[in-house]
């Protein structure tokens, strides 16, 4: 089972679970259940210039990347300024807060593992009184908070082709940091920023676990069950657990994507590739 979708700003609408919790704040979901998910809650958050969402905590954990515009979250005790490449995760139980600053818009790229149930769920949100959110705050790289996970990470620090390493050998026109996984601290999802440079491409192949992408710039061939797919900037593309799948790079320009996986991958035999295992099966059965 697979999804594919375009974001598009029209999709943002207020979230009825942050109403009275929550000035100017929309979301668009880019991947639930409406999509075929099961683990994964990916969607496009909004703070309007000066919009603030209220200290809440989850029953599930939160990871987040600042697309665009600059925020003062709070986490637990620390309170931060963080901006375009920031980003961070909420674990479960956490208390947290985000307000918009700087007068313009705040958007950010938003996981959550496990997936929220929803409106005709029981709660999984909750919402603390009587804790204000500063409208000022130390920038990251001077705040140097602790106990908190937070980090920055952009293409500006993506590695010329020749320096770079891989962890899948034969793809070194292949770029991949993992931003958030439990090397990290989180605990249930990972996310990666991921760039490929033209003519790179990764084979047929498919996972125990879903993986969710949105695509930040450029265009990438992507195949799934079968069906092919050109999937540009703003794009979303989703792959249930067993859907094989492949990428490759067929324009003339780099492409770059944020991808998430949920649960977090099985520390042995992470990929299934399909032409591997054809091979070993004439190798068995002669």
């Amino acid at each position: 089972m697979h999804y594919f979708g375009t974001y598009t700003d029209s999709a943002l609408a207020p979230h009825d679970l942050f109403a009275g919790h929550s000035e100017g704040y929309r979301r668009a979901m880019l991947i639930g259940p409406d999509q075929g998910s099961v683990h994964t809650g990916v969607t496009i958050a909004q703070l309007d210039p000066g919009g603030l969402l209220q200290p809440h905590v989850h029953s599930f954990e939160e990871g987040f990347y600042i697309l665009e515009g600059e925020a003062v979250v709070v986490i637990k005790d620390q309170t931060v300024r963080l901006g375009p490449g920031d980003y961070g995760v909420c674990k479960v139980g956490e208390p947290h807060a985000i307000r918009a600053v700087g007068g313009s818009r705040l958007r950010w790229l938003q996981m959550n593992a496990p997936q929220p149930k929803g409106p005709a769920g029981p709660r999984d949100t909750f919402f603390l009184p009587d804790r204000p959110v500063p409208s000022e705050a130390p920038r990251l790289a001077d705040a140097h908070p602790q106990g908190v996970l937070l980090a920055h990470f952009d293409s500006s620090q993506i590695p010329p082709v020749g320096e770079r390493t891989t962890a899948v050998k034969g793809l070194e026109g292949v770029f991949l940091k993992w931003i958030i996984d439990e090397h990290f601290g989180a605990v249930h999802h990972r996310m990666v920023f991921i760039e490929y440079q033209p003519g790179v491409g990764i084979a047929l192949h498919d996972h125990t676990f879903e993986e969710g992408y949105f695509i930040v710039s450029g265009e990438v061939e992507a195949t799934a069950d079968g069906k092919v797919y050109r999937v540009k900037a703003g794009d979303v593309f989703w792959t249930g657990v067993g859907c094989v799948h492949a990428f490759k790079n067929v324009s003339d320009t780099p492409v770059l994507w944020l991808e998430t996986f949920a649960p977090q991958p099985p520390r042995e035999n992470v990929f299934r590739f399909v032409a591997e295992w054809e091979t070993r099966a004439r190798e068995l059965e002669g």
